[in-house]
């Protein structure tokens, strides 16, 4: 086979893109340019800001816009013929960019059980269909058993003729990979589960007389059953840092879910001798109403596809063979069980294996990790043949649903009858929560302090870490960034708040708590990485049940005030509605105030078994941030946004046509954008995320030029006559500036050569940009803003002791400057960038690191005439920015510096920081020193977190045995992701070993 042939482009490079058309095809129907750019200043945005106004304003005074173009422009009329796709000329989009409206049908059981005469009647209507005889209502070749209710209104596309379309025309398709490649754990064209598929494909008989190259369409699906559940498809083989970007459009939306409507009752009453539908009934036919949808987007033409591929001229001009494979579903819990036709918090609530709600608790054990391997779910075909064993039983005999002759079969595994948080808003939400109740039982003004150091805690970067809400305990109108943010700075927060003994129990807890965090969200694994989670997975679930059996045991918790003020409303609105679908009388006395209720912490929750399959998901289909909701969420808010701009009536039809009429527009815009036309909000999708101060990735670090603001150091110094710190300022200053220019001019290795700077000033900033490589390999930047307290950061410094862990210090920046700086004997001025900063040093008596569970301790230097606490540093040896949160259980202190200084604070410093490491993934895998990207910028080993003689099989004497945990409340009972199933026990040096002999 000649695979330079095959892998040819069949045309050039402009030949691949669509034929050169003018301005005025390419933008039909629209009449002119200036119609077009109207009509994308309303697609872009969905909320008028300040951004809108000066684009609009920008558009305005454009030279090819004119306002006479607009003035007739019916464009209700061009809304709808785009949505219409009457302008669309590519053979996927037969209408409406690709959507199309399907009947579903779904069967009804009814539950009325065989009776000699219906045998009878059933029987006739057999003998009518063999003798060819029509009959009322002839079985089609796929009957679908029970009495037919259809359902209109389900809004999909073909998803062949939409990958048709994708790897055709997007231009985000040109960076597709199609090859996979082993490496490191990230991508997921990079996972073995990509690889091992591959692999069966390459090595599986050829289409008769196809010679192409053959290729895997990765297809990830996220769904989500709120507004108008939307269906969106994204590629593997795209990188999941563009996937990740809502501004990449990496989404195509294929369907819009349908929910059961409320006339489903009128036909069961009708069906049914006027009887309604059971919650259980209603239940059944919302499964089967899910599954039937999707069975119209897996049609035929998918299976086809599956099975012998779609040819396809892709858009870098080669003609592949493209296989479609459904790779991951990610969703919530409740939807998740409902695509793995599992019941919702069954008895066995893992759709990967059997463990029984009493056997969550213990994670992390050897007892769990053999349950998983042993204990996985039946194979498909076996579930299948329960199904419809019971199916039968319903459809056939007559039973209702949930029958004891049904629940026989399908209890003990979970089963139903039809053919993103996890962490955040799951297991570290409710452990949070619980927190704040022991703050409570121990004392209002507890609670009280820890809001008030939450206060204080200072922002970082962009919007890494931005001002805390007043009153966190009560965590109103959160969303999971929020509590991921107060789990990375709550250490510093709780400490010292309860007795000793609950502190440090607490303290490691919470420490181990944001270490599996850390690990779980980091972008990019590599095998050490992944023993060092797995270990971390053993030592979290031995922590959470040593809190559950010991430290929550020594407190009476009862619901917080804001919880309690919660459950009275909800049971407000119960009442209420109780009330009006009833024709009793209101019911009085159902509200009286009963106090607040005792709440206990739950271990027994699905969210925390998940936990355990991290590890497992991360080796087979690459790290969590390729399918965690989170990407399908961010979507969302566009799908919320049209919904908007609907007026409520048969919502889901027009949010369909604002999709089609988007998509024609930004086809329109990207073919512009190809010819040389300029379309604002149309970047390269090969494009990183934009940083806000343009820097180009090979420059360390940016300080504005400017010298508006300047510092006139003789004018300062006698400002300040009796400030040391300024006294030492100028020397200091020439002597650093002495080391740095000494290479240029060996002259001033010679002390007596003056440093002379230009007019005796320092030229000051209020910002620095630093850019720097993180642990994935990715270009990321920082600010330094003193100002508003973003200014710690870490030194490189290489040459302290072999002995330390970490090849850095610690320093805040007071000041951003630069000096013209004049060395006799040259005819010009070096512009010298610096940094006035005051040094940190780490607290000796205080054990850190991840064995002991603490973070690092520094503090500042005292001030000495010859100690060090201030100095000068060249930017270029920042390594990056770094989170100092001050030790708030230590208070402040005045005896780090001199009595009269512009630098000592009203209230003195805080006697000890702690550094942050959990700030951010690049800092904490810094720490942790298996970052791929840092190079020698990173602990010099890595970190292990089991301590020796750790025992993760230990009993806890007062551990609860009964399997309840405490009081389910409502974060227990949130969703996690889905991620794809695939062989376990072939490695990556495995499937090297198959490729090479590939």
């Amino acid at each position: 086979m000649d695979l330079e042939a095959c892998y040819a482009p069949t045309a050039n490079i402009s030949a691949a893109k669509k034929k050169s058309r003018t301005i005025a095809e390419i933008i039909f129907p629209f009449p002119n340019i200036s119609s077009w750019r109207f009509s994308w200043q309303y697609t872009n945005g969905y909320k008028k800001t300040q951004a809108d106004r000066e684009a609009m304003k920008e558009l305005l005074n454009r030279d090819d816009f004119s306002p006479a173009d607009i003035a007739n422009t019916d464009f209700r009329k061009l809304d709808e013929q785009l949505a219409s796709g009457v302008c669309a000329e590519a053979p996927w989009s037969n209408t409406r960019e690709g959507w199309r409206t399907s009947l579903v049908t779904i069967g009804v059981p009814i539950g009325k059980r065989s009776t000699q005469a219906s045998r009878r009647d059933a029987a006739a209507a057999v003998r009518r269909i063999n003798r060819h005889e029509p009959s009322a209502d002839t079985p089609p070749v796929h009957a679908i058993p029970g009495q037919h209710f259809t359902i209109a209104d389900f809004h999909h596309k073909s998803l062949c003729a939409e990958i048709k379309k994708t790897f055709s025309s997007d231009p985000a398709a040109r960076d597709f990979v199609y090859d996979p490649f082993l490496r490191v754990h990230g991508e997921l064209y990079n996972s073995p589960s990509f690889v091992q598929e591959d692999l069966r494909l390459q090595n599986s008989p050829r289409e008769p007389g196809c010679e192409l190259p053959r290729a895997i369409a990765a297809l990830m699906f996220w769904t989500d059953g709120t507004v108008a559940w939307p269906g969106y498809m994204y590629y593997g083989n795209q990188s999941k840092y563009t996937r990740a970007r809502p501004t990449a459009r990496a989404a195509h939306h294929v369907a819009y879910f349908t929910s059961l409507p409320d006339r489903i009752q009128d036909f069961i009453r009708a069906h049914n001798d006027g009887k309604s539908g059971s919650a259980q009934l209603l239940t059944h036919c919302r499964r089967e109403l899910f599954h039937a949808q999707w069975g119209c987007l897996l049609d035929e033409e998918f299976v086809h596809a599956y099975e012998h591929g779609i040819v396809i001229d892709c858009i870098d001009g080669v003609r592949r063979r493209i296989y479609p494979r459904i790779f991951t579903y990610s969703a919530d819990y409740p939807e998740k069980m409902l695509v793995a036709t599992l019941r919702d918090k069954g008895h066995c609530p893992c759709p990967r294996c059997l463990v029984t709600f009493q056997n969550i608790n213990k994670i992390g054990t050897s007892e769990d990790s053999d349950s998983r391997r042993q204990n996985r779910r039946d194979t498909v075909e076996m579930q299948t043949a329960l199904v419809q064993q019971a199916r039968s039983i319903i459809y056939d005999d007559g039973y209702v649903v949930n029958s004891d002759r049904v629940e026989t079969l399908l209890r003990n595994h979970s089963l139903v009858p039809t053919v993103l948080h996890e962490y955040e808003l799951g297991v570290w939400k409710a452990l949070f929560s619980h927190l704040v109740r022991i703050l409570d039982a121990a004392g209002s003004e507890i609670v009280n302090e820890f809001n008030e150091r939450f206060r204080h805690v200072p922002p970082f970067a962009w919007t890494t870490i931005c001002k805390f809400a007043d009153n966190v305990s009560e965590m109103k109108r959160m969303a999971a960034r929020d509590y991921e943010d107060i789990l990375q700075c709550i250490i510093p927060c709780f400490e010292g708040l309860l007795p000793e003994v609950h502190n440090n129990a607490i303290s490691t807890l919470l420490f181990v708590a944001a270490y599996w965090h850390g690990l779980a969200k980091m972008r990019m694994h590599t095998d050490t990485s992944l023993r060092l989670f797995d270990d971390t997975t053993a030592t979290l679930g031995y922590e959470l049940r040593r809190f559950s059996a010991v430290t929550c045991a020594a407190f009476a918790t009862r619901e917080t005030q804001s919880e309690y003020d919660a459950r009275k409303r909800a049971e407000a609105r119960r009442a209420a509605l109780a009330d009006q679908n009833s024709s009793a009388p209101p019911r009085t006395g159902t509200l009286q105030a009963a106090g607040r209720r005792p709440r206990g912490f739950n271990l027994h929750t699905i969210k925390l078994h998940f936990l355990g399959d991290y590890v497992t998901s991360i080796r087979q289909t690459g790290t969590t941030d390729s399918y965690t909701s989170q990407t399908g969420e961010h979507e969302h808010r566009r799908v919320k946004s049209r919904w908007q701009r609907t007026n409520g009536v048969r919502a889901s039809s027009q949010v369909m046509n604002i999709d089609a009429r988007e998509a024609r527009m930004f086809t329109i815009a990207h073919e512009l954008a190809e010819i040389g036309v300029e379309v604002p909000g149309i970047i390269s999708h090969s494009d990183d995320v934009a940083t806000p101060v343009c820097i180009p990735p090979e420059d360390h670090h940016h300080i504005a030029s400017t010298e508006k603001n300047f510092v006139d150091l003789r004018e300062w110094q006698a400002e300040n006559p009796d400030d040391p710190v300024v006294e030492a300022f100028v020397p200091d200053l020439k002597e650093h500036l002495r080391q740095r220019l000494q290479d240029e001019h060996p002259s001033l290795t010679d002390p007596d050569v003056p440093i002379i700077l230009h007019h005796d000033r320092v030229y000051h900033h209020a910002t620095a940009h630093v850019n720097y490589t993180s642990y994935d390999l990715q270009r990321e930047q920082d600010i330094l803003h003193p100002s508003i307290g973003k200014s710690d950061i870490l030194v490189h410094t290489p040459s302290v002791e072999e002995h330390t862990r970490h090849p850095w210090s610690y320093a805040r920046v007071l000041g951003i400057y630069h000096a013209n700086v004049i060395v006799p004997g040259t005819l010009r001025a070096h512009c010298v960038e610096f940094l006035h900063v005051r040094w940190f040093e780490p607290d000796m008596d205080w054990n850190s690191g991840s064995e002991v569970r603490r973070l690092e301790r520094v503090r500042y230097i005292s001030w000495a005439s010859d100690s060090g606490a201030f100095g000068f540093i060249d930017p270029a040896h920042i390594i990056r920015a770094i989170h100092l949160i001050p030790a708030f259980h230590h208070s402040r202190t005045l005896d780090y510096l001199p009595p009269r200084t512009l630098y000592r604070e009203p209230k003195g410093d805080w006697k000890y920081f702690y550094v942050n490491r959990f700030v951010d993934r690049d800092t904490f895998v810094r720490h942790a020193g298996c970052g791929v990207g840092h190079l020698e910028t990173r602990a010099r080993a890595v970190e292990r977190i089991l301590c020796d003689g750790f025992d993760p099989d230990a009993n806890l004497e007062a551990e609860d045995q009964d399997g309840q945990g405490g009081t389910l409340g409502d974060e227990d009972e949130l969703e996690g992701p889905e991620v794809a199933d695939t062989d376990p026990d072939l490695g990556l040096g495995e499937v090297d070993e198959l490729y090479a002999d590939l």
